[in-house]
């Protein structure tokens, strides 16, 4: 179903080998069927999404899609040639969705639209006073996603409808494996993990996300979770965060951020690559971190979808059907 291409430590490029064939009318028939609207073609998490996704892994093509994703044992992963390009934004996302449901339960992307399947692309004349990532052009720093939210989504995939046409753009992903390292390397890289292991760092939820623009809403967690190589990081997000609680930045967290940042930013090895439309790239939220390089065109146009492991009934925070 793929053949490599590249291979860069836990992060590979692949090519697909297979025709949807006639599985791809009949996916977008199941899901035409599960939704009387599609939510602006952003659709929104379905409230018998676990039977939605037991008949979806009923299509041959997708089933298998599902196990060779699996398969890899990646932490990210390139798809290119996805065979999705010449379908309308509805029968598009609506694939794009299913794919997702395989994977896990796409989740809400903010707590207003609902909207599953998010639109990557310069909004000019955005009035938001906190714009996020994903709504400007220009470089976008290594985070990983709702990094301010109680449960961040364990994966996410990016589906590039138009990359950027000015040699710019380029996707980016880090191994928290590698950026472990590089803070092992150093007295005050170890001092700055064990810090970061345990403190209770503010995380500020972008306005665009938040239940309104004059809100100001802060989360509470570890960067490193889990084994340690697990993380939630977003440089901006915990500066404002920090701007609101003056009272928490002691200088050894400030100055423990600080050097993550420069590591991450500057020295972590990472996967750069320009992808090309009809590239699907699935990653890991917790054990990677990504970002973008700078552009300037703003005809690029990602779709990403969050997926979480846990049913959206039983989630805890704003994404999802479930109530904070």
């Amino acid at each position: 179903m793929f053949s490599s291409i590249e291979q860069s430590g836990n992060i590979a490029v692949v090519q697909t080998n297979f025709s949807w064939g006639d599985d791809l009318p009949r996916i977008i028939a199941i899901v035409e069927r599960h939704f009387d609207d599609f939510n602006g073609n952003g659709f929104y998490p379905h409230p018998d999404e676990q039977a939605l996704q037991r008949e979806l892994l009923d299509v041959p093509t997708l089933r298998d899609f599902a196990a060779h994703i699996a398969s890899r044992k990646a932490r990210g992963l390139a798809i290119t040639g996805l065979g999705l390009a010449g379908l309308s934004e509805a029968h598009r996302n609506a694939v794009l969705y299913a794919i997702a449901l395989t994977q896990g339960f796409p989740t809400s992307t903010d707590q207003r639209t609902k909207r599953v399947a998010w639109d990557v692309r310069a909004r000019p004349g955005s009035q938001s006073k906190f714009v996020t990532f994903s709504e400007r052009t220009g470089n976008a720093d290594m985070h990983t996603d709702s990094s301010f939210y109680p449960m961040p989504e364990e994966q996410f995939l990016l589906y590039v409808v138009a990359s950027a046409r000015c040699n710019g753009g380029e996707s980016l992903l880090i191994d928290v494996e590698d950026i472990v390292a590089e803070l092992d390397k150093t007295p005050e890289g170890r001092a700055a993990y064990a810090l970061l292991r345990t403190a209770q760092v503010p995380f500020r939820v972008p306005s665009v996300y938040a239940a309104g623009d004059d809100q100001i809403e802060l989360f509470y967690a570890p960067v490193f979770h889990a084994d340690g190589l697990a993380m939630r990081w977003r440089y901006d997000s915990i500066e404002k965060g920090l701007a609101a609680r003056p009272d928490l930045a002691t200088p050894e967290l400030v100055t423990a951020l600080r050097l993550l940042n420069e590591i991450i930013e500057e020295h972590a090895p990472r996967f750069v690559r320009q992808l090309p439309d009809d590239t699907l790239l699935w990653a890991d939220n917790h054990r990677t971190l990504h970002g973008r390089a700078m552009y300037t065109d703003p005809g690029r146009h990602l779709i990403r979808i969050r997926i979480s492991s846990t049913p959206n009934a039983q989630r805890i925070g704003p994404s999802g059907i479930s109530a904070d």
